[in-house]
This record gives C-alpha cells, structure tokens and sequence, in this order.
C-alpha cells in the first residue's frame, strides 16, 4: 500500500476542462486540420516592436539577468503609477503601495493570503474565474459563490444577496471587467459594493486584468477618491501590452497590507522578472499602439455578437468589455460535449461554462481577442452557422 499520496486538499481540486480542449486543438493541428481558437485569452498581438527593440539593444546590460527589488525596479514601479495618474486618476505611492507580480494570478494568490487566515470564507460571484476558486481552495479557505442572474441576455449582479451574504465572508473578490462573463460592473453598482464591503468589514479584491478594455464608459475605482483600505486591486499586462508570455502584472492597496503581501511574493517568486519590467517600461509609452489595439478588441466583439445575431443555436450574451461572452446554447449536451462537438464538426475552439461553476452549464465561453485579422472573418463565419444535432 502507497502511503505516500498527494493530499486531499489538491485531489479534490480538479483541472478546468481548458487543458482537454487546448489538447485536443494541438491533436487537430498536428494532423493538418485549420482550427480557430476562441478558446484561450492570448491576445493576437505582441508586444510593440519598438519596446522589442530597445529590449534587443540592452540585452548586455546586466541588471536585466539579475533579480530585481522583491516589488519591481524603481522606475519600472513609477511607470506604472505615472500611467495610473494620467489615465485614470489613481494616485499611488510607487514605494510602498504597488508591487509588480508575476502575473495578476500571483497578485491574487498575494492579496488573497494577506487578508484571509486559515478557515475564512471568500465570496465570488458566478461565473467566477476557476483560477481564483483554486487559490481560495488550497489555501485552506471556505468558498462563497453566489450566483449572477442571467437575465434579458445579460448577467446581473444580485446586490441585495451580496449584501446578506458579505457579514459573513472576510473577502470579496469581483473581477471587472468580468472572466468569463465580458460583464463591466457600473460605476453605481461599484460605488455601492465598495459601500457595502466597508460597511460589513469585508476586504474587497478586485481583479482589473481587462481594465484596458472597457467599452461602456463605466470606469471608476475606489481609489480614484482616497485610499480605502479594504480595497486591494489586482492586474495584469497580459492583454493590454500582449505580454502574457511575460508574466508581469501588479497589487496595489494600503501600504500595511502590501509591507505583508511582499513575504508572499518573496516566498513564491522572490521578485517579478527584470526583462519583462524593462519591456514594460517602455511599452507603457506606446500610447497610440495601446489605443490601436484596444479598439481591435471592440472590433471583435461586436463581430462576434453580430455573427450570433441570427444564429438559433447559440445565443448572445451582453459583454461591455474583456475578450468574452459567455453565450448560452440549445442542445441536450453539456458543455463539455458541446465544446467538443463544435470543435470536431466546425474546427473552431470554446470553452465549457461548467469550467466557471454550476451556473456556467448550458453556456460556452467565446474569446474573441484572440483571433488574429486574418482569422477574424473565418472565424465569425463559421460561429454564425454553428447547428447542434437534434
């Protein structure tokens, strides 16, 4: 008998069906099928060939192969703050209130453990990201989910039950603009969940990786007016500068909570990485290309809700921003199969809803960000014919 076996607490942790579908699209490829994925949030651009350039030329300097300050370079730091300011009217203390991350999931996984402790609850709002209900599993912690309502095509926000439910959780997380939804909370909604956070002493963690992508002018934060404390906000460059490969994101919040969030990142990663903080950097002063390809996402977006317009199997639902809608669909499949199904018969790549919990089944998540130009129109073809079986 084998007495050395993984622990229950991530056995009972499942890999999201994204691995199955991401497998089966390589399989495909290989055998010289043409696949359009619109399964994985990759955007299909790179970062600006400029930024790649003057990372080229200082390849030799040193400090590019070495760790980094445990919160990012300096400068790298008030570059980010800098753009905050001028764009959005965020003002940070590069010192002491914003990390740069691996990533916004290594962000999350830092702000989540400085806010909670061992047997706490964290409420999430489902659809949720499956990559944060991991985080909130294996870290000892209870898990809220509390249903969205889908309702004329939309998925609305069911304050009233948050705000029964928020006394007793120690978190918030809510991510906007939303994965896998494409939702963007309201400034009203938000000024109201921010109210209700402080009000029942619950931290509230926002997740802004699509930030850059919000097409409904819904655009205000907490920080905009004052530093509440309970706010910690999480983000990432993935998307907007075409850095996923990268791994470099960013937590900011009160300079308490990021003094202990900082042992989680030593612990994890020890510092976020030095070339990607030099590329970032200068991709931030790349305005107009930023610009440029945030209106090729809004382009996309409406491409795709235009090709589910008429089509009778798969049904649009309202996203104001982010690479997704999570669309419903007629068939006695679940998601799974579905998924499958369409990627077998029409060569073209989603993702189960069941991967973002039990209210996600019968949809199916669409990224239209990922689609390169030439992809584009093929791509939306092809949604727009999309049949189930009888």
């Amino acid at each position: 008998m084998n007495r050395f076996l993984p622990s229950d607490r991530m056995t009972s942790i499942k890999m999201p069906p994204i691995s199955a579908i991401m497998s089966r699209i390589a399989h495909l490829r290989s055998e010289g099928n043409i696949i359009y994925s619109m399964a994985q949030a990759v955007p299909w651009y790179a970062p600006p060939v400029l930024s790649l350039e003057k990372l080229a030329e200082n390849l030799s300097n040193q400090s590019l192969h070495r760790y980094s300050p445990d919160p990012g370079y300096p400068s790298a730091r008030f570059a980010v703050t800098e753009d905050f300011r001028k764009r959005r009217s965020i003002c940070l203390d590069p010192a002491d209130e914003l990390h740069l991350t691996c990533g916004a999931s290594q962000a999350f996984l830092s702000a989540l453990l400085t806010v909670t402790s061992a047997g706490d609850t964290v409420a999430v709002l489902e659809p949720y990201y499956f990559d944060h209900v991991f985080a909130i599993r294996f870290s000892n912690l209870g898990l809220c989910s509390i249903p969205m309502i889908e309702e004329d095509d939309d998925w609305k926000i069911p304050l009233h039950e948050l705000e029964r439910v928020l006394p007793g959780v120690s978190a918030l997380v809510l991510v906007n603009p939303g994965n896998p939804t494409g939702k963007v909370v309201c400034d009203s909604s938000m000024k109201k969940i921010v109210e209700m956070t402080a009000n029942s002493g619950t931290f509230l963690i926002l997740d802004e990786t699509y930030e850059r992508f919000v097409f409904t002018g819904d655009k205000w934060h907490p920080w905009q007016e004052g530093h509440p404390q309970h706010v910690m906000t999480i983000g990432s460059f993935s998307k907007s500068l075409g850095m996923p490969g990268w791994r470099i994101g960013y937590l900011f919040g009160a300079a308490d909570l990021l003094k202990q969030a900082l042992k989680v990142q030593d612990s994890v990663v020890i510092c976020p990485p030095s070339p990607s903080q030099f590329l970032l950097e200068t991709a931030l002063l790349e305005v107009d290309w930023i610009s440029k390809m945030s209106e090729g996402v809004k382009h996309r977006l409406e491409r795709c809700r235009n090709a589910l317009s008429g089509n009778r199997s798969l049904s649009w639902r309202k996203a104001g921003g982010a690479f997704f809608t999570l669309a419903s669909y007629k068939s006695s499949m679940n998601s799974q199969e579905a998924a499958m199904y369409i990627l077998d018969e029409y060569g073209l790549g989603t993702i189960p809803g069941s991967a973002f919990g039990p209210i996600g089944e019968k949809h199916l998540r669409i990224s239209f960000g990922c689609l390169s130009d030439e992809e584009l129109e093929p791509a939306m073809e092809i949604l727009s014919d999309i049949t189930f079986p009888e």
